[in-house]
């Protein structure tokens, strides 16, 4: 199928130089250059509000970058080309299917605008429809179908005009979360099948490590980290990363002598992973953040946790509540330094542990994630 639907077309590389964006004295999204290789799957990922859709109407044309900044699609710079002329597909958050047509219409829309040949234009509705399997509804009205379905047709209509470049707007917002999961790893198949250059937005951190080749990771106009998805996970540039990847539990304290002190428990510099050694080497003493996913905690009575050697932080909590979630426990406690909630999974309730008793999480030193606090 890839090669009957990119016949004659290589992938494309995107290049972006010296982006950046202000509406009216607003700036929107800060200068940065980023280079996407030839059929690889970015991921735009960060909150609202963060830019991502803003750089992704850029690449299509839609929205126009600042002066000095240049966009280049396949080897060619595009900055000053009109949208129409990119040969850019575009699948809308809100899919903008037309509801007075049948599904294969839809498909066929863009081909239909262009006065492709009628036979071409049977021909390719064909091969896309196959490719979304979804050849039994082409002659349904898109009214009738499952919200999944309707997600398959707006993809199908993007890719029908074979363009060098797909680009996708949160492509799995208007689904259920059941259907969502579904769909998602449908997407990915297709994608990675087509080898086309894509590049989709998400604020699902999900959505962007089963999507992504590479991820972008925005904050406020800020580009913080452009990395495979393991290194985004295992190795955040930036501490937004660090809490915002995984969901993260943000602690604070103090760097002296050597030894951190965190939310009332003590760990030596040394049983840091390299990682934070390094971004901490050359402090004599410093404020920092550190960060720890749920999963890379426990939840211990004081007496369990005693017994756990000089490399593991050693944080006093009272624990608050328990919920049961399928494959694990989420133990939310409270630490005692200030009254600030964390979440903490586990397999099982530890044997002892109960709603309102004092308790201790620890932390091997290897799962923090340290970082100079340069606010306070």
């Amino acid at each position: 199928m890839q090669n009957d639907l990119n016949a004659g077309q290589a992938s494309v590389s995107i290049e972006l130089k010296n982006v950046s964006k202000h509406y009216g004295q607003t700036l929107v999204l800060q200068p940065f250059s980023l280079t996407m290789e030839p059929g690889c799957r970015t991921v735009l990922l960060g909150p609202s509000g963060c830019g991502k859709t803003t750089l992704l109407r850029m690449i299509a044309g839609l929205e126009t970058p600042d002066p000095g900044s240049e966009i280049w699609i396949g080897g060619k710079n595009v900055t000053d080309v009109p949208a129409e002329k990119r040969q850019i597909g575009f699948m809308f958050q809100a899919y903008a299917l037309f509801p007075n047509m049948t599904v294969a219409e839809n498909v066929a829309y863009g081909l239909t605008v262009r006065r492709a040949d009628a036979g071409e234009i049977k021909k390719t509705v064909a091969r896309m429809l196959e490719l979304v399997n979804l050849e039994p509804y082409a002659d349904r009205p898109v009214q009738a179908l499952s919200g999944g379905q309707r997600q398959r047709v707006a993809l199908a209509r993007a890719l029908a005009i074979r363009p060098r470049v797909l680009l996708l707007d949160e492509p799995l917002t208007a689904l259920d979360a059941l259907l969502r999961h579904k769909v998602r790893e449908e997407l990915a198949v297709i994608l990675k099948r087509l080898g086309i250059t894509a590049v989709i937005v998400t604020h699902d951190q999900d959505e962007a490590m089963v999507l992504g080749d590479r991820i972008v990771v925005m904050q406020g106009g800020v580009v913080h980290q452009a990395d495979t998805p393991q290194n985004v996970w295992d190795n955040p540039a930036t501490d937004f990363v660090a809490g915002f990847v995984g969901n993260s539990n943000k602690l604070k304290g103090t760097l002296a002598g050597g030894m951190l002190e965190i939310d009332g428990g003590r760990i030596a510099l040394g049983s840091l992973s390299p990682t934070s050694r390094e971004r901490l080497a050359g402090l004599g003493s410093a404020a920092v953040r550190a960060f720890v996913r749920p999963e890379a905690a426990e939840v211990l009575p004081r007496e369990a946790a005693a017994g756990r050697d000089d490399s593991v932080l050693k944080v006093p909590v009272i624990v608050r509540d328990f919920h049961f979630m399928g494959s694990f426990v989420s133990i939310s406690v409270e630490l005692k330094s200030h009254a600030k909630l964390i979440k903490v999974h586990m397999s099982e309730v530890p044997a002892g542990l109960a709603a309102g008793a004092e308790a201790v999480m620890t932390i091997p030193g290897e799962n923090l994630m340290v970082f100079e606090d340069a606010s306070r």
